[in-house]
């Protein structure tokens, strides 16, 4: 089985690979149902502290509440993967395992508004469950002790909630080993004279290292905060990743790559056919396809790949940015003023939640009492048909008096 089909029987590709547009309409669709609890729960709140005819004039005030737009909504995001960041580098965990905590996080808020739940509340969490997931796992106590503010109950009370924001998928497939599998490749082509430029000129493996050391700096970093992963395929991102850092070496490199694929017989190499998997759920095999239809689905990838590039670079941190920072910081303030009141307290709403998957609902525990006053019922009816006690029975004469 090839790299492509392989990432095709993925969880991240049957659950959390989408289309730019399929993307768009999944963080609207959240956010506008995010948008609406908030403001009845505002009401809520302020029904049962004013009269009747306040809270009409404070309902008013509540529907014309200004709550945070999508793009408002990954700003925040993209600030709670930079505190996982934070946190993981303060723990001195893997960078895959941070990663990994990282792409959990936006997978939960694809579904949840940091409207409903802010990502302070979630981002330790995500970070403790990747450990477990990586089989890196840390005791609480010993998780929290370099961490300020952060109780066990912070820790834990969120996970079953967040595991349910992530589908109990946990698998996350990173484009970090991809890049190590295409170094060897281009060492080896470098050494075979296999790659040169447009004029002729040699690539140099003093060249290709530092490229490949400059794109795994955006594996960790940029492609953790931009929609890579929801977009690309792994073998996308990491070719995107050196396309951004050394175009040129990136072209010569793809070249000679699917120049040995479309002329090769066996033609099944997973990074390139893994470059088509979004468009296509059926593998094409290249030895298959005709001058024109091979020069096209070149193209196509070449194209693909530019476009995964154009992304990782579009990305500017708050830390580097003057007016990024404050666009953050005014989006902090807004986000204060339309945060949902009823979530609030995180370790509350899971102690709850965690009752209620216990117990039941309210209606599910009247039927169970109801259920067990019947069969109480009849259990009585049963001991009225056989007679009473054997004690009432026997009464004097059972004790031989």
């Amino acid at each position: 089985m090839i790299e492509d089909e392989l990432y095709r029987s993925s969880t991240q590709y049957r659950k959390w690979s989408f289309t730019p547009a399929q993307l768009a309409e999944q963080r609207k669709e959240t956010n506008e149902y995010a948008a609406a609890k908030v403001r009845a729960a505002f009401q809520r709140a302020r029904a049962s502290t004013t009269s009747a005819k306040e809270n009409g004039d404070e309902a008013t005030a509540d529907a014309d509440m200004e709550t945070l737009t999508v793009e408002e909504e990954l700003t925040i995001v993209n600030w709670g993967c930079g505190k996982i960041e934070e946190m993981g580098t303060a723990l001195r965990l893997p960078k895959g395992l941070i990663a990994t905590a990282m792409q959990y996080l936006r997978r939960f808020y694809l579904t949840n508004s940091p409207m409903t739940y802010h990502p302070k509340s979630i981002t330790a969490c995500t970070l403790f469950i990747a450990t477990k997931s990586s089989h890196f796992f840390i005791k609480p106590i010993n998780f929290i002790e370099n961490l300020n503010g952060i109780t066990v109950d912070d820790l834990k009370a969120p996970e079953f909630l967040v595991l349910q924001g992530l589908q109990f998928t946990l698998d996350v497939r990173h484009p970090f080993m991809g890049l190590d599998g295409g170094w060897v490749e281009i060492r080896e082509m470098i050494e075979e004279g296999r790659l040169s430029g447009g004029r002729g000129e040699e690539v140099d493996e003093k060249r290709a290292l530092e490229a490949v050391r400059h794109a795994k700096g955006l594996l960790r970093r940029e492609a953790q905060m931009t929609d890579v992963y929801f977009l690309y395929t792994p073998s996308q991102i990491w070719l995107g990743a050196l396309w951004a850092v050394d175009q040129e070496l990136a072209e010569m490199y793809l070249e000679a790559k699917l120049g040995d694929v479309f002329s090769s017989s066996a033609g099944n190499n997973g990074s390139v056919e893994g470059a088509d998997a979004m468009e296509s759920k059926s593998a094409t095999t290249p030895n298959s396809l005709t001058p024109q239809q091979a020069d096209a689905m070149k193209q196509k990838i070449l194209h693909t790949i530019q476009q995964c590039a154009e992304m990782l670079k579009s990305w500017k941190s708050p830390e580097d940015d003057k007016k990024e920072r404050k666009e953050l910081g005014r989006i902090g303030k807004k986000l204060m003023k339309c945060q949902d009141p009823e979530k609030a307290d995180i370790v509350a709403v899971a102690r709850t939640k965690m009752a209620e998957k216990r117990e039941g609902s309210e209606s599910e525990r009247e039927e169970k009492a109801k259920k067990r006053k019947l069969e109480q019922e009849m259990v009585k009816r049963d001991a009225d048909v056989f007679g009473g006690d054997l004690r009432e029975v026997g009464g004097k004469g059972a004790n031989g008096a």
